[in-house]
């Protein structure tokens, strides 16, 4: 008889336990971030059915005060046109923000800070600057990012949604809410 009690009160308490979870976070890096970058960044961007994009090496900073994603990549561009490539950097900046239903981060309001091309005057480097800024923002604008992992969402039976998502300079802090 007490055996049986001492069970109904220990499953209880657990159940309450249970119940009472709080929030909790899941913290991701810049290095996280940039490795996951790179994978998805390592396919040739085709501009127009003319240009063929590059991009590798990226460097991810975070930047707490704009609240904003800095990276910094290796750019090379090819053209049908020409046999010459051209070799430059490509610097990006963008907010993120949680797709519920891809469990993704994902850029949004990409913006292209610049695009510097070695060997080109700046005449055509105005040029190319105007078109990675239209095309470029619009092309990154929903990236997936990182998804986040299943464990990181569910703990036992309990299921876990996004709350609060904030950029420090240590990286990504994403707070998770219990589903009640």
């Amino acid at each position: 008889m007490r055996f049986k009690a001492f069970v109904v009160l220990f499953f209880t308490l657990l159940m309450n336990g249970c119940a009472m979870m709080g929030d909790r976070t899941v913290n991701i890096s810049e290095a996280q971030l940039q490795k996951k970058l790179n994978e998805r960044l390592a396919i040739p961007i085709s501009l127009l059915k003319i240009f063929d994009v590059n991009l590798s090496n990226s460097t991810v900073k975070f930047d707490s005060k704009t609240g904003r994603m800095m990276t910094s990549m290796d750019a090379s561009l090819t053209s049908v046109l020409s046999n010459k490539v051209l070799a430059g950097k490509l610097d990006i900046s963008g907010k993120l923000r949680f797709d519920a239903p891809t469990n993704s981060i994902v850029l949004d309001e990409p913006k292209v800070e610049s695009l510097n091309l070695d060997g080109l005057g700046s005449k055509y480097g105005e040029f190319f600057n105007l078109i990675a800024q239209k095309l470029g923002g619009e092309m990154l604008n929903g990236l997936p990012l990182y998804t986040v992992k299943p464990e990181d969402l569910t703990v036992g039976s309990t299921r876990y949604n996004p709350k609060e998502m904030q950029i420090t300079d240590n990286g990504l802090q994403i707070t998770l809410s219990p589903i009640r």
